[in-house]
């Protein structure tokens, strides 16, 4: 028998220079089958999964977006009623305490406010998809066509009720149900409810 071949010098420092080049991590033994395996993508079951986590989430984000996205719009509806009840004080003042008469003027009472309102935008609910659209406000105000409730041609000195309702939402339900935002004579505005509110708009200005 002959001996055992051993490896030449040469192919001894060949392999250590290989060793080198390419180490080999501790622990590590993976095939080249275990690497395509680990690379593939998800399996059914996990895409499953994926996919019930995201519809869970979608019900429970859906209506705080839609929440979160309601107050916004009422805080901006909100901040135009202020402006419009500037515009109101602004009118009073430069028309010796008296509020609008459009039944004298025969000019709309946006109009008369427009010179201390500013622009157009300011009489649009962002919540109102429809009305401002259809004829340039969505707002109403206390133009009862009552002597007693109105406030049309009124000199404020004979308001007894500074907590009455100036100027409010055309409709209803905009921002929340059965409710309406309103701008009040003190300058407070706020949201209530819309039969709170009606009864207000049928009580005479002159009782407290």
């Amino acid at each position: 028998m002959t001996r055992a071949s051993r490896p030449c010098p040469a192919a001894r420092m060949a392999e250590t220079a290989m060793s080198r080049l390419h180490p080999t991590r501790p622990g590590s033994n993976c095939t080249n089958t275990q690497r395509r395996h680990k690379a593939r993508g998800f399996t059914f079951t996990e895409l499953l999964v994926v996919v019930f986590v995201l519809a869970v989430l979608g019900v429970f984000l859906i209506p705080v977006i839609a929440i979160t996205r309601s107050a916004s719009q009422s805080a901006a509806c909100l901040n135009n009623l202020r402006q419009i009840y500037g515009g109101f004080q602004e009118y009073a003042k430069q028309n010796g305490g008296v509020y609008p008469d459009p039944g004298q003027t025969h000019v709309s009472w946006e109009q008369s406010l427009r010179p201390y309102v500013g622009t157009q935008g300011k009489f649009a609910c962002p919540a109102d998809a429809e009305l401002f659209k259809a004829v340039g406000s969505s707002y109403d105000w206390r133009d009862t066509g009552n002597a007693q409730t109105t406030l049309a041609g009124r000199d404020l000195r004979t308001v007894a009720r500074p907590g009455a309702s100036l100027a409010f939402d055309a409709l209803p339900g905009w921002h929340a149900k059965r409710q309406l935002n309103v701008i009040r004579l003190d300058g407070s505005a706020v949201s209530v409810d819309q039969d709170q509110w009606f009864n207000e708009l049928e009580t005479p200005l002159d009782k407290p």
